[in-house]
């Protein structure tokens, strides 16, 4: 089971958390939340159905990594 990422990003003086996580083989979907305060100011979502048709673990890990780090980059 892959559990999700999760980074708080300080910039500016202000502290952004970044959150990352599958929705599961039968939602396959990975959903990255950004947050300020408790407060959801963007989210990216990308569906892999159609990319990782045997549910592969590592497969979906990376695609979650990637997607994490670039959010990640674009909050800083």
């Amino acid at each position: 089971m892959i559990t999700g990422f999760n980074t708080d990003v300080k910039y500016r003086g202000v502290v952004y958390h970044v959150q990352t996580e599958d929705k599961g083989t039968s939602n396959p979907l990975i959903e990255t939340l950004i947050y300020k305060g408790g407060e959801i100011l963007g989210s990216r979502r990308l569906p892999y159905g159609d990319v990782v048709k045997d549910g592969s673990e590592t497969a979906i890990t990376k695609l979650m990594e990637d997607q994490h780090k670039s959010v990640i980059m674009e909050v800083k």
